[in-house]
């Protein structure tokens, strides 16, 4: 009938309700079917018939909490990024901030010490002004006259009066600049304040000599030095030196093959030199010995006037002027007792004798009379070596001839 149609379709709306409008019992039906054989299928059936079916809106609000979380995920893994880049930016800050400190205490600390460095210079001129001053005030001194008489007391021997222009006859000497007046209150006096002269009369008066002889001549004529006593030559030469009478030393280089690459070499070299249009005072040599020498050889300078041809079988015109140690293959300066005069337009020679085979390096092979090097003031010819440990021995036999290779000291002497 039209009303028990309309209960069975309300009984089938309502969930856990059959259609003959009783509520059925999900375990008991459940278990009935199991004892009658029925598979899971119908407990699958009444399960679903009991829980009811998964709504729509339920399935969207799963979803959107799914995205949400992604969302956040996202989010914070953006805004740990963001930390990491900020800790890092303050780090480097940091970093330039310390350097930005050390600097600025670097430039402070420069500043300080040129400041310091300033006031020391300052204080230097400013101490140098005041000498200055000083020499000045002594320059214009009314008592520091040049035909003033001085009273010298040399050596503590002899007792003698020279004007003061005769000791300043050769013009920026250091004798000059001592006795010029600038220097009164430094010079050395003796009790009776006279003038005091560190020297022996022997060595003093032949300069006191020249001086005076100096300041008389025509200043167009040269003067020339005086020798000294010959026994005592090389303390004179000392005196003049200290004096600053010497002339300024030339150099005439010689020099070949460089000292670390010779490996020519012999007992000796004798050598033929020649001033041109002045004489010369030879006061020193430079060279070396041959690389193959494992220690230093001695060196025996001997010089006569003369040629080469010649004097080499006169031994007993030779005269020693020095003697010193050649190294291998490095430079070795040899002084020389006395300067030895080299007289103008003559020719003189030269000879280095070592007790070793490789004792004394030299250069190429060249023929008789030629010019290995010259300047403006000498000559110096090929050379002849010695193949003996004896000096004067091994010239004899076949004939060759050798550039020297090194360096002559010399100063130039006009008017000898």
């Amino acid at each position: 009938t039209p009303g028990r149609a309309d209960a069975a379709n309300r009984a089938a709306e309502t969930p856990g309700v059959c259609a003959r409008g009783l509520r059925m019992q999900p375990s008991a039906e459940a278990a009935a079917a199991s004892d009658h054989g029925v598979g899971a299928a119908a407990s699958v059936a009444t399960s679903s018939c009991t829980a009811g079916p998964l709504t729509p809106t339920a399935a969207v609000s799963a979803t959107s909490l799914q995205d949400l979380r992604r969302s956040m995920d996202a989010v914070l893994a953006a805004l740990e990024a963001q930390l990491v880049q900020a800790t890092t930016r303050e780090r480097e800050a940091e970093d330039l901030h310390t350097a930005a400190a050390q600097a600025y205490d670097a430039i402070e600390r420069e500043r300080r010490e040129l400041k310091a460095t300033l006031e020391v210079e300052r204080n230097r001129l400013r101490e140098e002004r005041e000498l200055l001053e000083e020499e000045k005030a002594r320059m214009s001194h009314p008592s520091a006259r040049r035909n003033d008489v001085l009273t010298l007391n040399v050596g503590g021997e002899r007792i003698l009066q020279r004007r003061r222009s005769t000791l300043c006859a050769v013009e920026d000497s250091f004798l000059a600049a001592r006795f010029s007046g600038r220097w009164e209150q430094e010079l050395d006096r003796d009790d009776s304040g006279r003038y005091f002269i560190n020297y022996s009369p022997d060595l003093f008066l032949p300069l006191l000599d020249y001086l005076g002889v100096k300041e008389t001549e025509d200043p167009a004529k040269d003067v020339p030095l005086p020798q000294g006593p010959v026994d005592q030559r090389p303390q004179f030469q000392a005196m003049l030196k200290y004096f600053g009478m010497l002339p300024a030393v030339c150099v005439l280089d010689v020099v070949h093959v460089p000292y670390e690459d010779a490996v020519v070499a012999d007992y000796g070299i004798a050598v033929e030199l020649y001033p041109k249009s002045c004489s010369l005072l030879l006061t020193a040599i430079e060279t070396c010995a041959g690389k193959s020498v494992t220690t230093s050889s001695t060196v025996s300078v001997y010089v006569t006037q003369g040629t080469l041809m010649r004097r080499l079988r006169q031994r007993d015109e030779w005269r020693q002027v020095a003697v010193g140690c050649l190294k291998p293959g490095k430079k070795s300066r040899v002084e020389f007792s006395e300067p030895v005069l080299l007289q103008a337009k003559t020719t003189s020679c030269l000879y280095l004798a070592t007790n070793h085979s490789s004792g004394v390096a030299f250069g190429a092979e060249l023929r008789g009379g030629d010019i290995c090097a010259e300047n403006d003031d000498l000559q110096v010819l090929a050379g002849r070596t010695s193949g003996g440990a004896t000096h004067f021995a091994g010239f004899e036999g076949f004939i060759y001839w050798f550039a020297f290779n090194g360096r002559l000291e010399y100063t130039v002497v006009d008017g000898i």
